[in-house]
């Protein structure tokens, strides 16, 4: 987990490496310039709002500032699904069994249709 320092030296890091002032930032937070500072010192601290512009102004996922580097992040949905077929793909069949019972106990209180439907194909049930 990253620290609150990292996070923000993390913040500070990327806004100086797209050569973005801390008035430029400021302004397009909407709040003033010695306020943005001591966000960004962590002396007061940034919304949720904030972290969503200053995702945007810096074009970054939301996730860049708080996911450790080297871990994957996933920014289009279709990615994990490739993953997971790839992992499926990869286990024999006594794994794939097993791995449909884990994924039917998890979701056994889902009352969706299309879920309840599906897990009955899976299982054979």
């Amino acid at each position: 987990m990253l620290t609150t320092k990292e996070i923000l030296a993390r913040l500070k890091s990327l806004r100086e490496s797209k050569d973005l002032r801390q008035d430029y930032i400021a302004r397009y937070l909407g709040i003033d310039r010695s306020t943005y500072v001591r966000k960004e010192c962590g002396k007061i601290p940034i919304t949720t709002e904030e972290w969503l512009k200053l995702a945007q102004a810096m074009e970054k996922a939301p996730s860049y500032f708080f996911t450790i580097p080297g871990a994957t992040v996933f920014d289009d949905p279709g990615e994990k699904e490739t993953l997971l077929v790839k992992l499926y793909s990869h286990l024999s069949e006594e794994e794939r069994a097993d791995l449909i019972c884990g994924i039917n106990l998890m979701l056994k209180n889902i009352r969706k249709k299309a879920v309840i439907d599906t897990l009955k194909i899976l299982c054979g049930t």
